[in-house]
């Protein structure tokens, strides 16, 4: 079985995210799973979705960095195979093919501004607004993280990964470094909401969008499955659903 992991705690997000989600899986996810929440609101749930404490990490605990605890060990004690989950995606198609990988660790390779420094070579970043694990597979990461957090949140930051903005994908990024890492990328239907859409969902429709699938703020990219809103953007933002329809549509 699938354990499809969430977190919730603060006030980002709420109860309607998590139905949402529970809904967009059930839709979209036929292979055999569960969705487990952790959070630190346990009553605050829809029915049917399995909550969990939050993990007390062993040393410094800042919350933006908490789901580096997935690639420990002990995350066993959810299932033994997870698959991470931002709640402010949107599921627009079948997540089979992106599940049925057999790779103990896969994770998301997505376009973006990071690295920073003198001329890289590429802009990208592992972010684990979508990640599979089978649980300590990559406890080797958790360990060199949690042995010492803040100095490789430094180094992570020296490294050009921007820590104070990204978190858990700067260190992601910084420690899975020179690691055979499987991949989904766009080709595997995961697109990012900013590169497609316009940072605020204004990119306007024209031939390459039409024509060649490429997507803008009103039309999905050809063959997507998964649309990650990164940073402050959000499925619930009315703006947003007004100049992207397909929202609505499939965030229900």
């Amino acid at each position: 079985m699938i354990t499809v992991v969430v977190w919730r705690w603060g006030e980002k997000f709420t109860k309607g995210h998590v139905a949402r989600m529970q809904s967009m899986l059930q839709r979209h996810l036929h292979l055999e799973h569960r969705l487990v929440c952790i959070t630190d609101q346990p009553k605050d749930l829809p029915g049917g979705v399995v909550p969990a404490p939050m993990p007390k990490l062993l040393s410094w605990d800042f919350k933006g960095l908490r789901r580096m605890w997935l690639y420990s060990a002990e995350a066993a004690r959810l299932g033994d195979r997870l698959f991470q989950l931002d709640l402010d995606v949107v599921i627009t198609d079948t997540l089979d093919p992106i599940v049925n990988r057999p790779e103990p660790f896969v994770i998301w390779k997505s376009d973006s501004n990071w690295p920073v420094g003198p001329s890289p070579v590429e802009k990208w970043a592992y972010n684990a607004t979508v990640m599979m694990v089978t649980p300590g597979a990559k406890d080797d990461v958790w360990q060199r993280w949690n042995a010492d957090p803040k100095r490789i949140f430094r180094e992570a930051d020296e490294d050009g990964w921007g820590s104070k903005v990204n978190s858990d994908q700067a260190l992601a990024c910084y420690l899975l470094k020179g690691h055979d890492v499987p991949v989904w990328t766009k080709a595997d239907g995961i697109f990012a909401y900013r590169v497609f859409a316009g940072k605020h969902g204004d990119r306007e429709c024209g031939p390459a969008c039409v024509d060649e699938g490429a997507g803008c703020g009103v039309h999905l990219p050809t063959g997507c499955r998964i649309v990650s809103f990164h940073g402050p953007r959000d499925p619930s933002q009315v703006e947003l659903q007004q100049k992207s329809p397909w929202i609505r549509a499939h965030w229900q």
